[in-house]
């Protein structure tokens, strides 16, 4: 859900078609509720500009997700961040464990600053730079068109919000 938003944020644009592709890879006993911890995402954007999404809830070396935009001027990229400097990978063993080993380590910080321009903003001493309602509501139609997508295993259209 964040990182539709995030795509809608880094690109002042919206998703128009998704395609989802996930499975129950580290965790089988979500496909028995119809779930996975493994997909990948392609969006085609209104401006034609693609994106991809790549999430996993578990891997062997952490909490892995990726965005990549790809547009007629460049591509941006964001990957997962490293809680320390390097890794060292020597076959399918990590000697040191470069990314954050849960999603609760990665946001921390995060929250830690969205809570501070809450306290902040409730006080009158900044206006909140925050999403609002349309926000969500457009990141949620992405979601479930990405859903619906990830079930028929084809294209689906974004449904536009008024």
């Amino acid at each position: 859900m964040h990182f539709f938003d995030l795509l809608r944020f880094l690109t002042g644009d919206e998703v128009t078609t998704v395609a989802a592709m996930g499975e129950a890879l580290a965790l089988p006993e979500l496909a028995g509720i119809g779930d996975v911890d493994t997909s990948i995402l392609m969006l085609r954007m209104r401006g034609g500009a693609l994106a991809q999404l790549d999430n996993t809830r578990r891997t062997g070396h952490g909490y892995d997700e990726r965005i990549s935009l790809l547009g007629p001027e460049g591509v941006l990229e964001s990957g997962s961040q490293a809680s320390r400097g390097v890794t060292l990978w020597q076959g399918a063993r990590c000697i040191q464990p470069g990314l954050y080993p849960d999603w609760f380590s990665r946001v921390e910080e995060s929250y830690y600053a969205h809570l501070d321009t809450f306290v902040r903003s409730s006080g009158g001493e900044e206006e909140p730079d925050l999403p609002g309602l349309l926000d969500g509501l457009r990141a949620q139609a992405i979601a479930e068109a990405a859903v619906l997508s990830l079930q028929q295993g084809q294209f689906v259209s974004v449904e536009p919000l008024a």
